[in-house]
């Protein structure tokens, strides 16, 4: 009988922060820029980002974490974007 020994993580689930599915292709708004991203970084990297906050851009990639890349620039947790409506 073999027992775990190491905790394993679950990816973060693709829903939006309105619950809506997300996938590779879509466009979102940006609903926030979260500190846990902007902490460590330059202040001019800071105010770039701070100025994508109400965008939308389009999910380049889900990653196996459950991160949403978008535009390949940078990621975000899906709960800090919505789904726009086409």
């Amino acid at each position: 009988m073999s027992s775990m020994s190491a905790k394993q993580t679950q990816p973060i689930p693709p829903l939006d922060a309105s619950g809506t599915r997300l996938v590779p292709g879509m466009l979102v708004r940006v609903l926030t820029i979260p500190e846990w991203l902007t902490h460590d970084l330059p202040e001019e990297e800071v105010r770039q980002l701070k100025a994508v906050e109400g965008t939308v851009r389009q999910i380049s990639e889900i990653d196996a974490g459950g991160y949403i890349w978008l535009e390949g620039w940078f990621c975000l947790k899906p709960n800090e974007v919505k789904a726009e409506k086409r």
